[in-house]
């Protein structure tokens, strides 16, 4: 049956067993060393890489790309731990050749995350290191990882200030269109309704003032004209009166020219003075009759004058109305033109602001060019480890000469407790409420041995009261 054991009891069992517990002991023992020395060694390398901050260049060009490189801190083991990177360390350095052509490149790369360590120490630091079973495949992978890191970093951060200015670009064009198509809009409009935009504003004011100007000496010479075309109105009729009558005259004298002639020879003194009356009469309607034809044209000129002014007053007066209807017209323009022309100017002051922002982004896709190679620093490359990280061979086989000795333990403990046998008088008198009697010792050999006799009876050499037998050794 079992029954609890002291601490004595337990020594006294274990060097009873002591050959079995000590086999125990030592098959454990031989077989987790075996377990511990046949692991593999494993080495590790580390490297520790400084992003260097870009506040001057930031200060001297507004960068296209948002996220400081600091921040990449954040997310650098997910970043380092992503496919791209190891795959790209697979299979540059040939690792885990087994694992590839067996179980393909994803199980590889889980592996490598496995290997893989990446620690972020303050603000602008990050530790990473990489076990494996080559020292010297550890240390070089250690210090290409971060170089993947740095690449594929810079490579993101040039693609994005890529794809900015490439953003910009695109919008230049479309902008571009744009101011060009309002371009043609306000210059359509400004030829559809040339002489009444805002500008000939003051020009058309001045163009109505000397409109003005020259109707008011229009009609000046229009009545000079006038007057004098009434004045020769006038002259005209004592003209005709002076004529006729010259022309009667002259008649008159002609007939009695005529009469004397028929009753006088040509040179009777009647004759002769009739003669030169006539002549003399003659001369003078001719003399009055050239002036009469002189006031004549005189009069057609002055009619022509004044119908000819009379046509210009009439132009000058549409030139006054054309002038009023385009002054009158030029505020409607002028409110539609300037809507035309506040949009240009938004869509030009947009333009102008994308080709800024365009050449802000050049240059700051050529910074990160030129900065790449000062954005990642290795502070300690990897150096070749020397001793192995693991297994810790000491710590395992103490680990292992522990458990058996555990296990050794354990089987004893277990064996004595399973065992029912009575070994001294102490046990006795616990486990039977029965007084002892004697001690019959155990002459065989040189080695005392005392028998027990309890009063039931006699077992083993020990005298016993009863019939019962109880074996003791």
């Amino acid at each position: 049956m079992e029954r609890g054991m002291t601490a004595d009891q337990v020594l006294k069992a274990l060097w009873r067993r002591k050959v079995l517990v000590g086999a125990i002991v030592l098959g454990a023992f031989a077989v987790g060393a075996a377990i511990v020395l046949s692991q593999q060694s494993v080495y590790e390398a580390t490297a520790v890489v400084r992003v260097q901050p870009q506040r001057p260049g930031e200060e001297m060009v507004q960068r296209t790309v948002s996220e400081l490189v600091e921040q990449r801190l954040l997310t650098v083991r997910q970043e380092l731990m992503a496919r791209p990177v190891l795959q790209r360390a697979i299979e540059e350095m040939n690792l885990y050749p087994e694992i590839v052509s067996e179980a393909g490149m994803e199980a590889a790369v889980n592996r490598m995350r496995k290997d893989l360590t990446v620690r972020v120490e303050g603000e602008s630091a990050f530790e990473l290191t990489y076990a494996h079973t080559d020292p010297n495949v550890a240390a070089q992978v250690a210090n290409r990882l971060p170089q993947l890191f740095s690449e594929q970093a810079l490579k993101s951060r040039q693609e994005q200030a890529a794809r900015a200015t490439k953003l910009f670009e695109d919008e230049i064009v479309a902008l571009s269109k744009s101011v060009t198509e309002w371009e043609k809009k306000i210059a359509q409009f400004k030829v559809d309704h040339i002489g009444e935009l805002p500008e000939q504003l003051e020009m058309n004011m001045r163009g109505l003032e000397r409109v003005g100007a020259l109707l008011q000496t229009k009609s000046e010479e229009l009545r000079v004209a006038e007057a004098r075309r009434s004045d020769l109105a006038r002259a005209r009729n004592a003209a005709d009166s002076e004529a006729g009558r010259l022309e009667a005259a002259e008649h008159s004298l002609t007939q009695g020219l005529v009469a004397a002639r028929s009753s006088w020879t040509a040179d009777h003194p009647e004759v002769k003075r009739l003669s030169q009356e006539l002549n003399e009469m003659r001369e003078r309607r001719k003399d009055a009759e050239s002036r009469q034809w002189a006031e004549r044209q005189e009069r057609a000129r002055v009619s022509e004058l004044i119908a000819t002014i009379q046509k210009e007053i009439e132009g000058l007066h549409q030139q006054a109305k054309g002038y009023q209807e385009r002054l009158d017209r030029t505020p409607q323009w002028a409110h539609e033109l300037g809507v035309l022309n506040r949009d240009y100017e938004i869509a030009r002051a947009k333009y102008q602001s994308v080709v800024s922002r365009r050449v802000e982004a050049e240059l700051a896709q050529d910074l990160e060019v030129k900065s790449a190679e000062s954005l990642f620093n290795v502070v300690s490359p990897a150096g070749v480890p020397v001793a192995a990280a693991r297994p810790d061979r000491m710590s395992g086989l103490l680990i292992s000469f522990l458990i058996a000795l555990g296990l050794g333990v354990l089987v004893g403990v277990v064996l004595e407790m399973r065992d029912d046998s009575i070994r001294d008088t102490q046990e006795l008198r616990d486990r039977l409420p029965l007084p002892v009697l004697a001690v019959v010792p155990n002459m065989q050999g040189k080695v005392e041995k005392r028998v027990l006799m309890p009063a039931s009876g006699v077992r083993n050499g020990v005298a016993s009261p009863s019939s019962s037998d109880s074996p003791l050794n």
